[in-house]
């Protein structure tokens, strides 16, 4: 039976305020890397490619982290770790996938693959404009 208690509360979605949070930290992380990348040369759509790409794959971490904490402390600390982090997110969604990582798991291929087309747009000059 406790078992049972255990793995409901740590399948429960989140509550209201984490998801305001999660959303507050995208639009934080979008703001800041587009004044930290943007120049007069910078295109737009690129630009604002590689920002929101790059904030939905730190919101998928931050977001997996937290559920990881429901886990297990472990998880949380490979989140913090640089590019194992990634490794840890992509083992975490696979083995929770039904008990909540789904969104967040989603969420970063998304944010890889826009971050991706972007990158490759700004950093080749010579391919032609996203729009």
């Amino acid at each position: 039976m406790a078992l049972n208690d255990a793995r409901a509360r740590l399948a429960a979605p989140l509550p209201d305020a984490g998801y305001w949070l999660l959303t507050a930290l995208f639009g934080a992380t979008s703001v800041l890397l587009i004044q930290w990348v943007e120049t007069p040369s910078t295109r737009w759509p690129e630009l604002l490619g590689f920002a929101t790409g790059s904030a939905a794959i730190v919101t998928a971490l931050a977001w997996i982290a937290v559920l990881g904490a429901r886990r297990h402390v472990l998880w949380v600390v490979a989140a913090l770790i640089p590019y194992v982090n990634l490794i840890a997110a992509s083992s975490f969604a696979r083995r929770y996938w039904g008990e909540g990582a789904r969104a967040p798991a989603l969420l970063g291929i998304a944010g890889v693959a826009v971050q991706t087309v972007a990158s490759l747009s700004m950093l080749v000059p010579a391919l032609p404009a996203l729009v």
